[in-house]
């Protein structure tokens, strides 16, 4: 990537191409768990490589032996003695230092991002920008702050969100007084470890913060059902993340659950239905379909089907699949090969109810899908209430708008909703009865930022 300076066609598109190039030229190393303070290795190595190629690889990651996220939850008990009692102010000083670090170095920590996760620029600045401005709420509150910690939070995540998710829920929680284990996606860790060893420069105390990474996850299920831990902040997709809703029995347990549903959106009379294709497109398949907010199910009425299929299809005609390094790339790779098996067995299956296809990507690894747009499915087809996390959408047809809105109430949502629509009363009824976390109005879903939830306040009593 870094031999074609022609895929730039901006200042700072040739500026984070250096970055991408700092973050390729890095040397390889030996990535350990971290917990009390140690560094703690098993002898049992992995490699992680990227979604972008399978050439690029960090280094080798220590699989965790037995035990080894015990010992992490025992590191972070102990230490929340001490740290607890640490005036929040001094608490607060710590990752005021890493928020400038971020500031200074966006475009490093976006080409560090893309690399890890495969994300375009602009997914990835938004991923680090999402990231300071939850840091930058969290400083805020703490010079308020009276809360009393609970004790030890797990954060577990997937790749959806590699960097603001996590980050930014176990900064809120150790500013609130609480200390963490971190456990994040197998697929792209690297995010998380160059923010444990920032706080470790800047002198963060053994055991407040912890640091397991496995690629079987069975230290996930392990971490979650540990009940010294009193809180999970779970951020992402897939079955690792949806099984935490069944795992712990406690129900003094708090759960932040940030887990991706469909995030789904109803097309009613707009007032320009290219600009609303072109927002669903967007919404389904920036980072091929994966990031927390990416919809997965759009419902549209019977008058409006064939005016939105035509414009969403001559939409995906110049979606572009590719080198996310390229600016004018939309979309790169999706995450690792049991996604790109998963999506293959899909469109498969639903072959006769695809109607809308993007161009193949050429030349490159199979983790370069084509994302597909569906319609005329069956009720009882997974892809019509369950959010797949790929590059898939469905378009669901309904007679008229009450029946749209029964649809939506009858979705999985998750985290968002959204609406397209020129009838302010509409709009409003939207507001009044879709109950999710954030809605999209006439919008695209990737303005929505991740790490949402990430205030002191869901951290302690």
């Amino acid at each position: 990537m870094a031999d074609y300076p022609d895929l730039q066609t901006t200042e700072e598109g040739r500026e984070y191409e250096k970055m991408i190039d700092q973050v390729l030229g890095k040397e390889k190393r030996d990535f350990p768990s971290y917990y009390g303070g140690m560094a703690v290795a098993s002898g049992t190595d992995f490699i992680i490589a990227s979604p972008i190629d399978e050439s690029i690889t960090y280094g080798r990651f220590q699989e965790p032996e037995e035990g080894i996220m015990a010992e992490a939850v025992e590191a972070a008990k102990k230490a929340f003695e001490t740290w607890s009692k640490v005036p929040v102010a001094e608490r607060a000083a710590y990752f005021e230092k890493y928020l400038a670090l971020l500031k200074a170095r966006k475009l490093y920590y976006a080409a560090m991002v893309t690399v890890s996760a495969g994300m375009v620029r602009e997914d990835a600045v938004s991923e680090v920008d999402s990231l300071i401005a939850a840091i930058e709420g969290i400083l805020e509150d703490a010079k308020s702050y009276r809360g009393r910690p609970l004790g030890v939070w797990a954060v577990i995540s997937a790749h959806n969100s590699p960097m603001a998710s996590p980050i930014a829920y176990a900064v809120a929680a150790m500013v609130a007084g609480n200390t963490v284990v971190m456990n994040p996606s197998k697929h792209c860790p690297l995010p998380v470890y160059s923010f444990y060893e920032s706080i470790g420069r800047y002198g963060l105390p053994g055991g407040v913060l912890n640091l397991v990474v496995d690629r079987k996850d069975e230290s996930t299920e392990s971490l979650a059902n540990d009940m010294r831990v009193v809180g999970i902040a779970a951020s992402g997709s897939g079955d690792r993340l949806e099984d935490l809703m069944f795992l712990q029995v406690d129900d003094e347990l708090k759960f932040i659950n940030d887990i991706k549903g469909m995030n789904p959106a109803i097309v009613y009379r707009p007032a320009d239905i290219k600009a609303a294709a072109r927002s669903i497109v967007e919404s389904a398949f920036a980072y091929s379909g994966q990031r927390l907010y990416s919809c997965s199910k759009v419902i549209v009425t019977m008058d409006e089907q064939k005016r939105l299929v035509e414009a969403i299809s001559e939409m995906m005609k110049d979606l572009r699949v590719g080198d996310p390094v390229d600016d004018v790339t939309f979309t790169g790779p999706i995450i690792s090969k049991d996604a790109a098996k998963r999506f293959s067995l899909l469109y498969q299956e639903n072959l006769p109810f695809v109607i809308s296809k993007a161009l193949a990507a050429t030349g490159l690894s199979n983790l370069y899908v084509s994302p597909i747009v569906v319609s005329g499915l069956d009720d009882e087809n997974d892809l019509s209430y369950m959010d797949s996390g790929l590059p898939v959408l469905n378009i669901k047809v309904v007679d008229t708008l009450d029946a749209a809105f029964e649809e939506i109430q009858n979705t999985e949502c998750g985290l968002s909703a959204g609406i397209f629509a020129k009838d302010p009363k509409v709009i409003a009824r939207f507001k009044e009865e879709v109950d999710v976390p954030l809605r999209y109005v006439n919008g695209s879903s990737r303005s929505l930022h991740a790490a949402n939830g990430a205030v002191l306040s869901s951290f302690c009593r």
